[in-house]
């Protein structure tokens, strides 16, 4: 008997060294040895920091559903963060008027919620700072993965605008390529469904956890239609939009988003993305196909160009940019509204 109660005393004895030096290696050396690297893009952005990618990685696929006179409406769900606000479905934007004249009302997926910056440093809010001496409030509806289509029926079932406001859509790379996209697990997690579940079982609470399942994750895409399907699915949103801005009276701005896989400035150089050749090949033929299409001609603004003034790249990944990224779009969305005598 008392040898099984040194025995058992043993083991717990080093099963309690075995957590505490896990907990040790995982709270201190971890982070510190294979901690997140601040991506280059970052390098100057004072708020980027181990609390600020936690919530960021947390907001992004919050999604709520709201039923609407035109059926169910996906939306952001609501949030209350240090970074990220999400209010009745909508990211904050800031300033805000107190006796705003009339809305301008902003549609696109991620690359308008902007998740990857906090509130201030969207680009519906760089926006909005440019037009908040007149008056103007200026509304974030984007939903992170949402189509032209998707924000289509965001524009139509959730009562955003009113006569004289109006809608810009930041659209395209959602719509370029048809198909189910996920982040594929590669590597000895993927060969061992056992090891990957005990790391996302800890993923929570687990710095290593967290860092095991981020670097063996890759961008996987299964392309499931042809190109002219998607310009066609393209071509039937930008109709719906037009038709339903004419009848609500809502003045409408469409313009096509800049990726880095259609164009990469020199002085850039060109980083290997995670998404395969089938797919670039789609997505550029798409683009293409949107911008030289005579039907697309004056209804669909060419935004493609739009960071090319810029001394540094704005990217994070092949689609989604920082904030001196978003303050490029902002300058260019308001020199568009601006041109058509909107902002008065």
């Amino acid at each position: 008997m008392k040898t099984i109660i040194r025995v058992f005393g043993k083991f717990l004895l080093g099963t309690l060294f075995f957590a505490l030096m896990f907990l040790i290696i995982d709270s201190l050396l971890v982070p510190r040895i294979f901690g997140d690297v601040r991506p280059e893009a970052y390098e100057k952005s004072y708020y980027w920091g181990e609390s600020f990618v936690k919530e960021s990685s947390k907001v992004a696929d919050l999604r709520s559903i709201k039923r609407t006179s035109v059926g169910d409406v996906l939306t952001s769900s609501n949030f209350d963060g240090q970074y990220i606000d999400v209010v009745r479905g909508l990211r904050r934007t800031e300033p805000v008027p107190i006796s705003p004249k009339y809305r301008i009302v902003t549609f696109g997926g991620s690359t308008t919620f902007c998740v990857e910056v906090p509130d201030a440093l969207t680009w519906p809010s760089q926006l909005a700072q440019k037009v908040f001496d007149r008056e103007i409030e200026v509304m974030n509806g984007g939903l992170s993965g949402a189509t032209f289509g998707d924000r289509v029926k965001a524009f139509e079932g959730l009562n955003l605008t009113n006569a004289g406001d109006v809608a810009v859509f930041f659209v395209g790379i959602n719509d370029a390529v048809i198909g189910n996209q996920n982040n594929q697990v590669v590597g000895p997690l993927a060969r061992w469904p056992r090891l990957r579940r005990a790391v996302e079982i800890t993923l929570s609470w687990s710095n290593s956890g967290r860092l095991v399942l981020d670097r063996s994750q890759q961008l996987s895409f299964e392309i499931t239609a042809s190109t002219s399907e998607a310009v066609a699915r393209f071509r039937q949103s930008l109709v719906s939009a037009e038709e339903f801005a004419a009848s609500s009276r809502v003045r409408l701005l469409v313009v096509l988003q800049p990726s880095r896989l259609i164009s990469v400035s020199p002085t850039w150089g060109n980083p290997t993305e995670s998404v395969g050749e089938s797919f670039s090949k789609s997505f550029r033929d798409f683009y293409r196909q949107i911008i030289n299409g005579s039907d697309f001609q004056g209804r669909v603004v060419d935004g493609t160009r739009i960071f090319d003034s810029l001394n540094e790249s704005p990217y994070l990944d092949f689609a989604h940019v920082q904030e001196s990224g978003n303050q490029a779009i902002a300058s260019f969305i308001f020199s568009e509204l601006k041109k058509r005598e909107w902002l008065n």
